[in-house]
């Protein structure tokens, strides 16, 4: 029988963003790109990361 798996912690906005580039090797001007328009105070790292492959594959007008 598995183990359930335990859910993925999740950090303050600020947090993420000053550690973009250790966390996610983007600046920090890039996560708060990636994260404008959502409202959560609190995301994971997962959540993050997938934000900012969405936001760096968008194309500019």
């Amino acid at each position: 029988m598995s183990q359930p798996t335990a859910p993925e912690p999740e950090y303050g906005r600020e947090e993420l963003i000053n550690n973009a580039p250790a966390v996610f090797g983007v600046r920090p001007e890039v996560v708060i790109g990636a994260l404008h328009g959502n409202i959560k105070s609190m995301l994971t790292v997962a959540e993050v990361k997938a934000a900012v492959t969405a936001f760096l594959g968008k194309k500019v007008n």
